[in-house]
């Protein structure tokens, strides 16, 4: 099924998306189910799902074919996680053309060096804003498609350098190319505000357990695309840990609708119906 809108269509309309972020495609389907406009992929929910840290452990190959499971499963848009492009520029270009074969309709690529980790741990390091310039203009010779959006992040506010060095690499990237800036680590009214004032074009902001700023705000302020990075991981997990601890002290599992998805809501969810009528649609050259 085709898409309605593009993420360029949906971002030069001027609305402001809440997008989840998410590991797998089970995830984007729940995602697109609940009505949401686009789904993200989360870097560090990728790495969760293969049981790694968000520590640049997770390959490109790895990081495209998650992509394009997701991108087939839902006809809504999907952002690629494209971490910091895998290496120089000639990486870049051809991580960004693996994205786009995949389906995604946008990425973002940080100025992280390589391996990078995830933007919320101590340590992040770095890469000059000529050598992230280099990834952007990359990026955007690989472009095959014009829809295709680049998103550059800076993770300069939680390095050393800080909002000020953030705010002038987000300039310097915009001018690169980028079409989307991501300035990873905001947290308040004020940062965003200030952020906004400087920042031309489209702004995306990462939602995490430090950021709780209601969506009329952030639509007030004019940030266009909200990711909400690891709420479906994070609740997840407890709702699976719960229910693992309470088969563990009771010997069973309450069968509760409000605490396990019926089994017909899961069939449906993931198109069993759909799948068996087009089954039956082959039944005259069944043999046995």
């Amino acid at each position: 099924m085709a898409m309605t809108k593009t993420l360029k269509q949906m971002l030069n309309s001027g609305e402001t998306l809440m997008v989840p972020g998410v590991g797998d495609a089970l995830d984007a389907l729940l995602v697109q189910k609940a009505g949401f406009p686009a789904v993200a992929i989360s870097g560090y929910a990728v790495a969760a799902s293969l049981g790694y840290p968000d520590i640049g452990l997770v390959t490109m190959s790895e990081t495209v074919d998650r992509a394009a499971q997701i991108c087939r499963t839902v006809n809504i848009p999907v952002i690629a996680d494209a971490d910091n492009g895998y290496g120089n520029p000639l990486n870049v270009r051809r991580t960004v053309g693996e994205l786009e074969t995949a389906g995604a309709a946008g990425f973002y690529i940080e100025d992280q060096c390589f391996p990078k980790r995830c933007g919320g741990l101590p340590g992040v390091e770095l890469v000059s804003t000529r050598e992230m310039s280099a990834r952007l203009r990359a990026a955007q010779d690989a472009r095959r498609n014009p829809d295709t959006v680049i998103i550059g992040r800076t993770d300069a506010f939680n390095s050393k350098e800080g909002f000020d060095d953030a705010l002038r690499r987000a300039l310097i990237y915009k001018d690169a190319g980028a079409d989307v800036i991501m300035v990873h680590g905001l947290r308040t009214v004020e940062e965003l505000r200030r952020a906004r004032s400087i920042i031309p074009g489209p702004m995306m902001l990462t939602i995490g357990s430090r950021t709780d700023i209601p969506i009329e705000t952030l639509r007030e302020i004019g940030i266009q695309i909200v990711m909400y990075s690891l709420t479906l991981l994070r609740t997840g997990i407890v709702a699976k840990r719960d229910r693992l601890n309470e088969l563990q002290r009771n010997g069973g599992i309450d069968h509760d609708a409000n605490n396990m998805i019926p089994m017909t809501d899961l069939h449906e969810l993931v198109g069993a119906r759909a799948y068996g009528e087009l089954s039956d649609s082959y039944a005259d050259g069944k043999e046995c």
